[in-house]
């Protein structure tokens, strides 16, 4: 007796080690329908033992309790067999009402016996394993109905799992959770036919358990193993890739523009190889004659070159591409002998099955917001798949080579103009105006590389230092943005163009703008408009919006409590002693008042805040981030719009940023 309650013990205490087990160890939830399993066979086991350790007249409270664990036992197993083997049926909304339609029928026929006697037809007590007396059940005709669907369940999840065990891979993994039933399924048939005076299935639930735990480990470690190898593959493949593309996209850009080509050339190579592709390539787009030209390849040996066969082709001819392409989305075509065979299709079957392509990809490239053409990854010998990070690196890659070769055309052209002064003059024009693309072309690679890496961790440390890097870039490249429009300040570039403009409409934007930083800190923004600027005015809506935003910015970012409040107000000006006005227009004098109650500016610092590259140095501003150009670049705004930027302030009470327009048209 002692040897039984304590293997049965023992079964109860494996269970319970298996379902934390599981519970911990199985992240991908692959095996939480076993769980049930295994607490029936906790169920079962443990009050088998106390069956037999317990007073006479608590051993009929003892055998209802272990029947619970047997009679849920196989509807559990079938579940789990069903799941592990993918079927649909465990889609079908109705199969658990029908699983356990039977077993609560048994449940409560169990409970309720000494009104019927149908579970049990006669209950005696007897004596077994010498000198302990328990209870004998008769089995009553529910008993058997029970018995045979149960049977039926462990049999079918049996034949699951027998089938499953085709996969030569993992059939170590299957002959345990075949073991761990077939043994205690003959150890329980053995007592329903009489053929052992007492039902020994807890004794080999513990053989069965660790049949059962060579299962579950052999599922945890050899599926994942596996799955992790796999990853870890493709990891190191996309690392590859990534390291690759750093270098790369670092050599292009500090490439010099006479050795760009060569450069451009050997970047190719080098993603061909690594990518394994037969053919790389890039198409230049000629904006002006609507063409595209293959400009640079690179081939694998064997492979025949195309380049020159594909010069000045009319970018209608592949429809399809110029729509998708232009956009900034690539295309993939996994099978070119599988393009259908209709008009829109028919230009780009004919040109690849002419160069013998079985599949390929081609990713946009973009000069900034500019469609600068696209470069393409042949696969000639096989078939090739991509991975979507894959297309994603490439796809910033060859953002960065368009920018590395429209900087070899913007240099190129500065250095060809340099013959004559007026030349060198308008060159260094064109250059200014041009090379903001260039120049956020590096950093918008950070920023992409940066996001894309921050995606694919799950490690929140590294999420945490990527989000600092990335914020980082974004400031960085709002510094950039600052210098740019001060660089065109500095060349005369800045022009005001006046549209109809509503100024309601422009300041309430303003203010939509930075609610979530002011709920962020605590703050509160007030709009008053009075109701003669609350019309339409002739103003360049765009360079006072950037204004607004740069003096609404700072009085957010200078504010720690209270509130920051835009006035605005148009006063009517007295008629034009030349006739400058029509009968139609009336001319305004636009006054925007930007208050805060933020940590305000010292007299002796007024006239320093609008200088370049100027930040105060004194008191708690120290700590704010800034590139100093804001205000300046905000007060040549409003002197180019004919009007002042003033400043009212004093330490520890605010500031008051005024923006006075004279001679502003009402429409």
């Amino acid at each position: 007796m002692e040897l039984y309650v304590s293997l049965s013990f023992l079964s109860a205490f494996l269970s319970l080690m298996m379902v934390f087990q599981i519970r911990y160890v199985d992240m991908k939830r692959k095996f939480a329908r076993f769980i049930p399993v295994v607490i029936s066979v906790a169920v079962w086991a443990f009050f088998s033992g106390m069956w037999l350790l317990v007073p006479l007249g608590y051993s009929m409270l003892m055998s209802k309790l272990s029947f619970l664990g047997i009679i849920t036992l196989p509807v559990f197993l079938f579940c789990f067999a069903l799941d592990y083997a993918r079927s649909p049926l465990l889609c079908n909304k109705r199969l658990p009402y029908i699983l356990w339609f039977i077993p609560g029928l048994s449940i409560l026929m169990m409970f309720t016996n000494s009104l019927h006697g149908l579970f049990w037809s006669d209950i005696t007590s007897g004596m077994v394993f010498q000198d302990v007396e328990v209870m004998h059940f008769t089995p009553g005709s529910w008993y058997w109905v029970h018995s045979i669907y149960s049977y039926g369940l462990v049999a079918a999840a049996l034949v699951l799992f027998l089938y499953n065990m085709r996969y030569k891979r993992f059939r170590k993994s299957h002959f345990g959770v075949v073991l761990g039933i077939i043994v205690p399924l003959i150890t329980s048939l053995l007592f329903i036919f009489n053929l052992t005076p007492i039902d020994y299935s807890p004794l080999v639930l513990s053989f069965a358990l660790l049949a059962f735990g060579w299962f579950i480990t052999l599922g945890f470690y050899v599926r994942n193993i596996s799955e992790l190898e796999a990853l870890q593959k493709e990891t190191g493949r996309l690392n590859d890739l990534y390291s690759l593309v750093v270098k790369l996209s670092e050599k292009l850009i500090l490439t010099e523009p006479g050795q760009m080509d060569e450069v451009v050339s050997q970047v190719l190579k080098q993603l061909g190889e690594n990518s394994g592709v037969d053919r790389a390539y890039i198409f230049g787009y000629d904006k002006k004659k609507h063409e595209v030209s293959n400009t640079h390849e690179w081939c694998a040996e064997g492979i025949s070159a195309e380049k020159d066969n594909l010069q000045g082709i009319p970018f209608d001819v592949v429809p399809r591409w110029r729509d998708t392409l232009t956009i900034n989305e690539f295309i993939y075509i996994p099978l070119v002998s599988d393009l259908p065979d209709s008009s829109l299709y028919e230009g780009e079957k004919r040109i690849l099955l002419a160069q013998g392509v079985k599949s390929l990809l081609v990713v946009p490239m973009f000069n900034g917001q500019d469609f600068a053409g696209f470069a393409g990854f042949d696969s000639v010998r096989e078939q090739k798949k991509w991975d979507k990070q894959i297309i994603a690196l490439l796809k910033l890659t060859a953002s960065i080579m368009a920018g590395g070769l429209a900087r070899m055309n913007y240099e190129r052209a500065l250095i060809s103009a340099l013959d004559t002064a007026e030349s060198a003059n308008r060159a260094k024009t064109e250059f200014l105006a041009n090379m903001s693309h260039e120049l956020r072309t590096p950093l918008n690679a950070i920023i992409g590389f940066t996001q894309l890496v921050e995606d694919q961790t799950s490690d929140p440390t590294h999420k945490k230092h990527l989000k600092t890097a990335l914020t980082s870039s974004q400031s960085l490249l709002r510094l950039l943005n600052d210098l740019l429009d001060f660089s065109r300040a500095e060349a005369g570039m800045m022009h005001i163009q006046p549209d109809e403009t509503r100024l309601k409409s422009l300041l309430e934007f303003v203010r939509d703008t930075f609610m979530p930083k002011l709920r962020e800190k605590g703050l509160t923004l007030d709009l008053n408009i009075t109701s003669r600027a609350d019309q339409m005015f002739l103003l360049d809506e765009g360079r006072l919006r950037q204004v607004l935003f740069n003096i609404v910015g700072n009085a957010v970012k200078f504010t720690h409590k209270g509130h920051v409040e835009i006035l605005a107000d148009a006063i009517p000006e007295p008629p034009s002693p030349k006739g400058k006005t029509t009968e139609n227009e009336t001319l305004h004098t636009i006054i925007i008042d930007v208050k805060d109650t933020g940590i305000g500016i010292a007299r002796e610092h007024h006239q320093k805040v609008f200088e370049s590259f100027n930040q105060l140095s004194s008191g708690d501003n120290r700590q704010y981030e800034g590139t100093g150009l804001g205000l300046n670049i905000s007060s040549r705004l409003v002197k180019l719009m004919g009007g002042e930027l003033k400043l009212d302030s004093l330490p520890g009470r605010g500031s008051t940023f005024s923006i006075v327009l004279p001679g502003v048209a009402s429409v």
